[in-house]
């Protein structure tokens, strides 16, 4: 480490860097989830599929991949792991063979209704240190990432 660059600069410096700081915060939101789903045995990968299914019924698995800014074979990858714990069930699109369509499990669907609250709490904690506004500005702004930043990438 140079003489001049003390651990309070290298955290200042680390802290105005967006990667590290998202990668962060990720890993603290990611971290409180998936101790509170471990005896459900969830992912938030996992969660996030089965949040989509369950409020769209049924979807394509590339319009799933599209949703959760995946890419196909990590969607793949989702759905084949939730379809061999029994949560979701896959069968061929009837107009093109090559495609999926998923769908919850009656399984898929109590999982689900158990991880919500325990993803609602995970969320709360991570946010607790934000004002209602600020939290709001927050969304507001990753959104504006997300959404103008979209195939940036």
């Amino acid at each position: 480490m140079p003489d001049n660059v003390s651990k309070e600069d290298i955290r200042s410096r680390l802290a105005v860097r967006p990667g590290f700081m998202f990668r962060r915060s990720a890993q603290m939101a990611h971290g409180l989830f998936e101790r509170g789903c471990r005896e459900l045995g969830l992912t938030t990968g996992q969660y996030d599929v089965l949040f989509v299914l369950f409020y769209e019924s049924e979807v394509d698995q590339d319009r799933l991949a599209q949703v959760l800014g995946l890419d196909r074979s990590t969607t793949g990858v989702l759905a084949g792991n939730l379809e061999k714990k029994g949560l979701i069930a896959r069968r061929v699109k009837p107009d093109d063979r090559r495609k999926r369509i998923l769908a919850l499990t009656p399984a898929g669907t109590e999982i689900f209704k158990r991880a919500q609250p325990i993803a609602e709490l995970a969320k709360d904690k991570i946010l607790a240190p934000l004002t209602e506004e600020e939290r709001a500005t927050l969304f507001a702004l990753l959104g504006r990432l997300v959404v103008e930043g979209d195939g940036e990438a």
